[in-house]
């Protein structure tokens, strides 16, 4: 047979440490410097011209309802130039959204226009390009020289959080840039930058990276986190974390959708998507402070069902199916800053009074979530700072983290106490075993010793009912003077008969009964008749075989003993003994005239319970009749279960 190879053997231990020194030792290290080398390199858009002045106007388009055809009308129909009246400006140039704003669909509408100078081009440098760090309101587009250079009617819902790259003529010397927007609502254009194509394209993809990528890598991951802890809440539903973090994942997954995708070009679908996208994040905000709420064991069920209901109805009131005709985005995100407050207090002051690093870790998070939350809806969703950065998005990946890291910890936890567990199980199953060791030694001293007591008892009853028959026999003769030599040697000649007999170890017989009780009257009869004692026999010639040869001693030895208390005591003169089969059973009877005795006030030696014990081990019924001066009778019921036929076997 094949060794079983330990789980962890010393080849194993070494080959773990030198995993983790290589790794330590080389891949961590240069891991490090290529993360260092992409930190410190120097950003692309450094190296491009920022455009400083601008001259602006704003054309009245009427009121037009924004749908994408009638935008795609607006785009590529230039304007009537004889009617602008330039402006400068400086960018970012932006009219901010207000908290609450109505917007009907026939609200003034407007197109600003913002003409950037083009400088010399320089032989060798290529195509130049523009880039637009953020541009916010209806779409975009570039005209150079009065002509439509480039439109973006295909994502424009989405180019809030996609910078502006066009290319630019040879020969160009202006750019103008054209964005449509609802008055209620403004606009807001950032920072502008030149410079060669290629520069500009490199720039452009280091922007989307953190803006555009990075969320979208987050609801990947938080789709991930999500079927994976449904699946852990499915198999373990006693545990309300994976439901929450499921939950949590959900909510989190469908904001980060905003940051890189749009139904442009499906209006009605396109609102219904940012409905939801905006409720994701009240969703956000309350499922967070749920999952804090239970990780810290905080038992505040009205706050909870409180928080809920405000999610709810916050998403249910915001949907497109009331037709509101108003932007309240920001002012359902201060509702939603009120929210996190309350919770973010809550957890806080649980904190402060029972301080663990899990709970500290979540109200960090939670706060940098609220921080960056506050700082977008300052800067960003209220158009205020085009150029700045969507932060709430780092904030989510934080509370991710620390998510992560809480649930790392319950998880490491749990397998520390279950190694301990385990460990008490071994220490308390280990001296279980050394317990039932010595208790086996114990129980085998007790076996031993019950052993030999049965042994000592046994051959105590032996004594007492076989030899004791025989000497008591004798002794009556002895008394009455008719004891001879020749009786006195047959005496001697059945007791070591008795003897020889009792120590005989021989498997067992298949004597019929007849032989046994034959065998006995021949042993008795003589001593009986030296004794005055008459032996009438009442014998069925065909009882069946006993079952072995402790089922014959037994017998023999209670009928000895039965016979010796009548001559002990009895004064008899005339003993029968009858034995037939009946019922299913043989039974056996000793009679005799003697005296009697009261079988419930007499006291009884060691003769009548040892016969009343070898009766029950034979599984037979013993039972005494007598009456004082009217004789006595015992009789013997054995279960044919104890015995099978045999030949009948004749005795004269």
């Amino acid at each position: 047979m094949k060794p079983v190879r330990p789980v962890s053997s010393p080849e194993d231990a070494l080959a773990q440490r030198i995993v983790w020194w290589s790794m330590l030792l080389i891949a961590m290290p240069l891991a490090l410097f290529a993360w260092w080398t992409y930190l410190q390199f120097p950003s692309r858009l450094a190296q491009l011209e920022r455009v400083g002045q601008v001259e602006v106007w704003h054309e009245a388009l009427g009121q037009p309802v924004f749908a994408q055809d009638t935008l795609r009308e607006i785009v590529r129909t230039p304007p009537d130039w004889t009617q602008a009246r330039w402006q400068p400006a400086t960018l970012p140039y932006v009219k901010e959204l207000g908290a609450a704003v109505d917007l009907p669909p026939d609200a003034p509408k407007y197109r600003v226009w913002l003409r950037i100078p083009v400088p010399p081009h320089e032989d060798g440098r290529g195509r130049l390009g523009l880039l637009g760090v953020r541009v916010m309101g209806g779409p975009w587009a570039v005209w150079a020289d009065g002509q439509l250079q480039q439109a973006n009617l295909s994502d424009w819902r989405i180019q809030w959080n996609v910078p502006l790259r066009s290319a630019v003529p040879l020969g160009a010397r202006e750019l103008l840039l054209a964005v449509p927007y609802a008055d209620p609502q403004g606009f807001a254009v950032g920072s502008l930058y030149l410079g060669p194509m290629d520069v500009v394209d490199t720039a452009w993809r280091e922007r989307n990276l953190l803006h555009f990528d990075m969320p979208r890598m987050m609801a990947f991951v938080a789709v991930l986190m999500m079927i994976l802890s449904f699946h852990l809440a499915w198999a373990r539903p006693r545990e309300p974390y994976f439901k929450l973090l499921g939950f949590n994942g959900l909510a989190w997954s469908i904001s980060c959708l905003q940051y890189f995708f749009d139904a442009t070009g499906q209006d009605r679908l396109a609102v219904w998507f940012g409905s939801l996208v905006d409720s994701s994040i009240t969703w956000t905000v309350v499922m967070a402070c749920i999952f804090a709420f239970e990780i810290e064991g905080i038992r505040v069920p009205r706050l909870r069902s409180g928080l809920v209901i405000y999610a709810t109805l916050s998403t249910l009131l915001t949907l497109p199916l009331w037709d509101w005709q108003k932007n309240a985005l920001i002012a359902m995100n201060y509702f939603n800053v009120l929210a996190f407050i309350v919770g973010l207090v809550t957890l806080g002051l649980h904190v402060w009074r029972r301080p663990r690093r899990e709970g500290v870790a979540l109200f960090m998070a939670l706060f940098t979530l609220l921080a960056l939350g506050v700082h977008t809806l300052e800067n960003l969703t209220s158009q205020k700072n085009p150029d700045g950065f969507f932060s709430f998005p780092m904030g989510t990946l934080v509370l991710y983290l620390v998510f992560m890291y809480v649930m790392s910890r319950r998880a490491i936890g749990a397998l520390d106490a279950a190694e301990r567990h385990e460990h008490e199980l071994r220490q308390r199953l280990h001296e279980q075993e050394q317990h039932l060791a010595e208790q086996h030694a114990r129980l085998q001293q007790l076996e031993v010793q019950r052993h030999l007591t049965t042994q000592h008892e046994s051959i105590m009853q032996d004594l007492h009912d076989r030899l004791g028959s025989n000497l008591t026999s004798a002794l009556l003769q002895a008394r009455t003077g008719a004891l001879t030599p020749t009786d006195t040697l047959l005496l001697l000649q059945d007791l070591a008969d008795e003897l020889r007999h009792m120590s005989k170890s021989t498997a067992a017989d298949r004597r019929g009964l007849n032989e046994v009780l034959a065998e006995l009257r021949q042993r008795v009869q003589h001593r009986l008749g030296h004794g005055g004692i008459q032996l009438v026999w009442d014998v069925d010639p065909a009882l069946p075989a006993v079952a072995g040869r402790e089922t014959s001693q037994h017998l023999r030895a209670l009928l000895s003993e039965a016979i010796a208390n009548v001559i002990k005591h009895a004064q008899a003169t005339q003993i029968r003994l009858e034995a037939r089969e009946e019922d299913g059973a043989v039974v056996i009877a000793v009679t005799d005239n003697g005296r009697g005795f009261d079988p419930v006030s007499a006291e009884f030696g060691r003769g009548l319970p040892g016969m009343r014990q070898r009766a029950e081990t034979l599984g037979a019924l013993l039972e005494i009749e007598s009456d004082a001066q009217k004789g006595c009778r015992w009789v013997l019921r054995l279960p044919l279960s104890e015995a099978t036929k045999a030949e009948p076997t004749r005795t004269t």
